[in-house]
């Protein structure tokens, strides 16, 4: 079990043999209120943005090389589906947007290994992709388009927490008849997200309060 637990990074073995938990569990730990604070926060304001674009609309974080979905909000249903699910960071909007406002260190460690291809769209040079994040910074804004499933297409921006670091991400995703609607709700994507990080900001000021 521990042989286990150690391959799994819950626990590390220290220089006398000994085992104890690992930086991964602590590091998890603390992500797991983050997760909550983000779902809590989002929750009204994406719903509003899935109504309002009669599309889904998607909230995601940037775990490890992958991105983690959060909430999936379809706007037909008007219901949760299923969440937990990982994707690409290269060939997602809402990835491209993490990868982008992730440290260079780390988007140098993710172009040194080789980039899965799921389309015949998916970008998978790493000098096109760093050309294309570069762009994504400047705009705050970032497109999937066809590169992780054939036929879908998504529009993608960055929630920040209260130190202004990107902690999520938000997209609307449309199918291929609907792909050109994307264009028109940037602007109401960027509220989302503004709506997302004020919530946020109330919540960690609250939390300041409590602890003086």
């Amino acid at each position: 079990m521990l042989v286990t637990l150690r391959t799994a990074g819950v626990l590390e073995v220290t220089e006398s043999g000994q085992y104890q938990l690992s930086m991964r569990l602590f590091e998890l730990g603390c992500f797991a209120p983050l997760r909550r604070g983000l779902h809590e926060a989002a929750m009204r304001p994406i719903l509003r943005l899935a109504a309002f674009s009669q599309l889904p609309v998607q909230l995601a974080v940037r775990e490890g090389n992958e991105v983690l979905y959060l909430e999936r909000v379809g706007y037909r249903k008007n219901n949760l589906t299923p969440v937990g699910e990982r994707g690409p960071l290269h060939a997602t909007g809402v990835g491209k947007v993490l990868l982008a406002f992730a440290p260079p260190c780390f988007r140098e460690t993710y172009f040194a290994a080789p980039l899965s291809s799921y389309t015949e769209h998916t970008l998978t040079s790493p000098e096109r992709l760093t050309q294309e994040l570069a762009q994504v910074r400047r705009r705050g804004v970032a497109y999937g388009r066809q590169e992780r499933h054939d036929g879908y297409y998504s529009v993608a921006r960055p929630v920040r927490d209260h130190q202004r670091e990107v902690v999520a991400s938000v997209s609307i995703v449309a199918a291929e008849p609907f792909k050109d609607r994307l264009g028109q709700f940037e602007i109401a994507l960027e509220k989302t997200c503004r709506d997302i990080e004020n919530q946020l900001l109330e919540r960690w000021v609250a939390r300041e309060r409590e602890a003086v």
